[in-house]
């Protein structure tokens, strides 16, 4: 299951790189596309467009990534308080409710892009992008996030059948006060080798 694990970590490294590299392409094009307007009066076109399927495609592969890397924001002030057997509880039962939401969500974005295919559904833009093509790499990223989920999901399980409550909320719980300590003085030495903690 480790193995899967840190699979799934790549996949969703790569995916979020991909997005964050686009996002940055775009907006080159958007600022170009804003000077050649000021000073020329023409325009590319298209920015509009490719920047709304951009922010599409980089949301649904951050997901996961966010998932994985607990990057979610949860509101912790009762759950520190509970015991560990609880605690495994309420994190199992929050992935589960994510992924009652997220497989109708990806069911319903699969027939968008099913249709899309089909019916060889282009935008109504003077680029005429065929739609399954941003579609399918945007729909890509949200089962890669249901994929997510579910290893998570059979990690902590697979971990808690064994004994390992503390490798299970490792897994599928919220970053403990010490470890985000820790992620702080990392990257404060990272950036300043020389200032280490005494």
């Amino acid at each position: 299951m480790t193995a899967i694990l840190n699979m799934m970590r790549k996949i969703n490294r790569f995916g979020v790189w991909m997005g964050g590299g686009l996002m940055i392409l775009t907006s080159f094009l958007i600022a170009i596309e804003v000077i050649l307007r000021k000073l020329f009066s023409i325009s590319i076109g298209g920015s509009d467009e490719l920047s709304s399927y951009v922010l599409a495609i980089g949301c649904s592969w951050a997901f996961g990534f966010a998932l994985m890397e607990k990057a979610h924001i949860r509101i912790d002030i009762l759950y520190a308080r509970l015991s560990e057997r609880l605690r495994i509880f309420l994190d199992l039962f929050s992935l589960v409710v994510f992924l009652c939401y997220a497989v109708p969500l990806g069911y319903f974005s699969a027939l968008v892009f099913q249709t899309s295919l089909v019916k060889n559904s282009t935008a109504n833009t003077p680029l005429q992008t065929p739609l399954w093509i941003p579609q399918g790499i945007w729909l890509l990223g949200l089962l890669v996030f249901l994929l997510t989920m579910v290893v998570l999901i059979l990690t902590s399980v697979n971990r808690l059948v064994r004994g390992d409550i503390q490798g299970a909320l490792a897994i599928s719980g919220p970053t403990s006060l010490e470890e985000e300590i820790e992620e702080g003085i990392a990257v404060s030495t990272e950036s300043n080798p020389q200032e280490l903690p005494q």
